[in-house]
């Protein structure tokens, strides 16, 4: 029995974003971690016949995105020392898993911030900029950007704490 189009797309928009932060764990690259996904889809895609015989198609793409990477890491580099291999990279699969889903729970709840919160936050926590510093760039107070940046996490924290205290604790 083959996958509906509406099926199918139901597979991709659930998965993509947490998918492309587990493989970006492996690559270290947003675009090629990107790619990795996106190529796995498209696999998937036609292979569609046979989605019914899967049995967890989750657990299939993760396994699926993660043999890609390494595949790629091993193409790439002859070899790699232990030193070398990232620590997210010596966690259980089921780890990992929980770990980009968590990450995408994030940066979902970070989309859903109004605008400027949003970009102000991401100013903070992502581009590491001082308060100072994102108030002489967008012209308001410091006092008006901590307030910003408060409220922020605020949000974060209520809307899902584990997540909130996996990431900012």
């Amino acid at each position: 029995m083959q996958v509906s189009e509406k099926q199918f797309s139901k597979y991709f928009h659930t998965h993509y974003r947490p998918l492309c932060l587990h493989a970006l764990h492996f690559l270290g690259n947003t675009e090629e971690a990107e790619d990795v996904v996106q190529e796995i889809f498209m696999k998937l895609w036609d292979k569609r016949e046979q989605l019914a015989t899967i049995k967890s198609v989750k657990a299939y793409l993760y396994k699926a995105v993660r043999n890609n990477c390494l595949t790629r890491i091993r193409d790439a580099k002859p070899t790699t020392s232990l030193e070398m291999v990232a620590p997210d990279q010596l966690l259980s699969d089921e780890e990992v898993e929980e770990r980009s889903e968590m990450e995408a729970r994030i940066w979902k709840m970070i989309d859903e911030l109004p605008e400027r919160r949003r970009h102000i936050f991401l100013m903070a926590k992502r581009d590491g900029l001082s308060y100072k510093e994102i108030a002489a760039q967008t012209g308001l107070t410091v006092k008006t950007i901590e307030n910003h940046v408060f409220r922020a996490m605020q949000s974060l924290r209520a809307n899902d704490f584990n997540a909130y205290i996996f990431f900012f604790a």
